[in-house]
C-alpha cells in the first residue's frame, strides 16, 4: 500500500484554486470514513500556488495520508478523446480517490481513446472522471458512479444535472455526452455524439 494512499486533483486558474469547497468537503469525508480520523487541515491554508504556476490553468495534485501529504503542481494539457468503449466489470471499487489506480488502469484497452465502465449492468463512470449523458434538453449522470467527482456535486447543487438510473441498454436513447473532472468543467467540456461509444 503506497505511504499516501489517496490524493486530489485541483484546478488552479490563474492562481486560484477552483471548487475548494467541494475538494474539501470529499477530504474530510475520506479522512473520516478511510483514516477513521477527524479532519483537522484546511485546503485553502496549505494549498500556495508556486509563483511559476500564477498563470493558466494548472493541475495540482495532493496525494495524502492521515498525517501528511504531498503537493505538486504542473500545466494541465486536456487529453483529445474521440472514442470510447465499454468495458463490463462486475466487482470494482473506487469509493476513494485512491492513489493505486491499477484496477482503473487495467480496463483501457488500445481501440479506443477513453473507456465507459458498465458496472453490473449499468453505466457508471470513466477512468478520469464522470461521464454526462444529454436528452431532451436535460443532462443526466448515473447514480451508479464510482467516485462522486467534486464538478458532479457542484452541477448537483446548482440543479444542472439529475442523477437516473442507467442500464446499458438505454444509452442509445441518450443525444450525446460529456466527460467531466476537476479540470474539465462542465461549462467548458468536451460534447461528443453519444454514437462515440463502442458497446
Amino acid at each position: 500500500m503506497s505511504l499516501l494512499p489517496l490524493f486530489e486533483t485541483i484546478a488552479i486558474i490563474d492562481g486560484k484554486p477552483q471548487n475548494l469547497a467541494y475538494h474539501q468537503a470529499r477530504f474530510e469525508h475520506a479522512m473520516r470514513n478511510y483514516f477513521q480520523i477527524e479532519p483537522k487541515l484546511q485546503l485553502a491554508e496549505v494549498i500556495k500556488v508556486p509563483a511559476e504556476h500564477l498563470q493558466g490553468l494548472v493541475r495540482c495534485r495532493m496525494d495524502y495520508s492521515a498525517h501528511h501529504f504531498e503537493l505538486t503542481f504542473f500545466p494541465y494539457q486536456p487529453r483529445q478523446i474521440q472514442t470510447l468503449q465499454c468495458v463490463y466489470v462486475d466487482e470494482i471499487d473506487y469509493r476513494f480517490k485512491y492513489s493505486d489506480r491499477s484496477q482503473l488502469e487495467a480496463l483501457k484497452n488500445d481501440q479506443s481513446d477513453e473507456v465507459v465502465i458498465v458496472h453490473q449492468g449499468y453505466v457508471s463512470d470513466c477512468t478520469i472522471g464522470n461521464l454526462l449523458f444529454f436528452k431532451a434538453g436535460r443532462w443526466y449522470c448515473s447514480e451508479d458512479y464510482l467516485l462522486k467527482g467534486t464538478q458532479l456535486s457542484k452541477l448537483l447543487d446548482e440543479q444542472k444535472v439529475e442523477l437516473i438510473k442507467l442500464p446499458i441498454s438505454d444509452l442509445f436513447r441518450y443525444e450525446k455526452m460529456m466527460i467531466i473532472n476537476a479540470l474539465n468543467s462542465f461549462e467548458n467540456g468536451q460534447i461528443l455524439s453519444i454514437s462515440n461509444i463502442k458497446l
